[in-house]
């Protein structure tokens, strides 16, 4: 794949990505996922790395393993697994399939949060093997 059909995909590693799904026709049903992944601000704003949200989205973060290994330094990696399965369940459980955040600039089909979710928790529980 060229660089430009992945322009909205997820990057999570050198050669790794989450899919990007279509949310053709569903644009109304999105509900806001910033309160869902409140304890997960502090990690997520230290992977603010590449731009910033405003301005690219997604594509301002960094979400390998290595960038997330660089992002830890003094956070709770237990504190932050906790609020990691936290959100993934309430994500899991909302009513929409779709969801908004204001704060990363992005919309995305559920599925594609929770693997950002699963990669996240991947990677707080041993950023070796993510």
């Amino acid at each position: 794949m060229t660089e430009r059909d992945r322009q909205y995909d997820i990057q999570i590693g050198d050669d790794a990505w989450i899919e990007f799904i279509s949310l053709d026709g569903r644009y109304d049903q999105a509900i806001d996922i910033d309160a869902l992944l409140d304890g997960l601000w502090p990690l997520i704003c230290r992977l603010e790395t590449h731009c910033v949200a405003g301005c690219c989205g997604m594509d301002a973060f960094d979400f390998t393993p290595e960038g997330i290994t660089a992002a830890l330094l003094e956070l709770d990696r237990a504190q932050l697994r906790a609020a990691c399965t936290q959100a993934r369940g309430a994500v899991a459980a909302a009513a929409s399939d779709v969801f908004t955040s204001n704060t990363m600039n992005h919309m995305a089909d559920k599925r594609v949060f929770l693997q950002l979710l699963e990669h996240l928790d991947r990677c707080l529980a041993d950023p070796q093997t993510a």
